[in-house]
């Protein structure tokens, strides 16, 4: 049986998506399952949107960066400019339940890579991040799996964080096999996720979001937010 959210759409799965879910799947649920929150762009998002897009003209057109932002920014875009190999810019990767690569919008899981560099056998994956350094390798891991579920010869991953705030890089490499498995790691979050939507069971993870940073406010761990002057 498909069980289907408010809006008649059937479960599906993104990191991104994942992420929610394990932080709070009370908050998911709001948001992905009965769709009745809409959370507005923060500022760091609407900031992090101009900077993929900035990226991805000045690598790919050599278009300037706008003036307001950081000049460290440049050297960058300098060195995944001069990368040997065949760019691809905001790379959709979606596949069907049984893994197998299929469009968009007939994916039930789905992943978007801010920039892959395909070079023989050897593929590169960059993500931009505008936000606070963190040490979980995931996203990247699963972006290289989604990368050698459609390219079946690539056998070396090379993938990197690009911290712009904080000027460094963090990232690692796999192998062919290794790519392979990663989904072998995931599968069990992916189903823990996919039964609370089958199931209509979504509990609350109270966190420091509940101090009114969650638009759930009719959570019993709901608090508004204190406002310093």
């Amino acid at each position: 049986m498909i069980h289907l959210n408010a809006r008649g759409k059937p479960f599906s799965w993104s990191y991104s998506a994942l992420s929610e879910f394990e932080s709070c799947p009370a908050r998911y649920a709001a948001k992905r399952f009965y769709c009745t929150t809409v959370e507005a762009e923060t500022e760091q998002q609407i900031w992090g949107i101009r900077v993929h897009k900035a990226f991805e003209e000045r690598v790919r057109d050599g278009k300037p960066f706008p003036e307001d932002f950081p000049p460290t920014y440049e050297p960058w875009a300098k060195v995944l400019s001069q990368l040997p190999g065949e760019k691809q810019f905001e790379r959709q990767f979606a596949v069907l339940k049984n893994h197998f690569p299929c469009s968009w919008t007939e994916g039930v899981g789905r992943g978007v890579v801010d920039l892959l560099v395909t070079d023989g056998d050897v593929a590169t994956i960059i993500d931009y991040k505008t936000g606070k350094k963190k040490d979980d390798q995931t996203q990247l891991e699963l972006f290289a799996w989604f990368v050698v579920n459609e390219y079946d010869h690539i056998k070396t991953f090379k993938y990197r964080y690009i911290w712009l705030k904080d000027n460094t890089t963090t990232g690692g490499e796999l192998k062919y096999l290794d790519a392979k498995f990663v989904m072998n790691r995931m599968i069990i979050r992916i189903e823990t996720m996919e039964r609370a939507w089958n199931a209509g069971e979504f509990p609350c993870f109270p966190s420091g979001l509940c101090n009114g940073w969650c638009p759930v406010d009719e959570c019993i761990h709901w608090r508004a937010r204190k406002e310093w002057r």
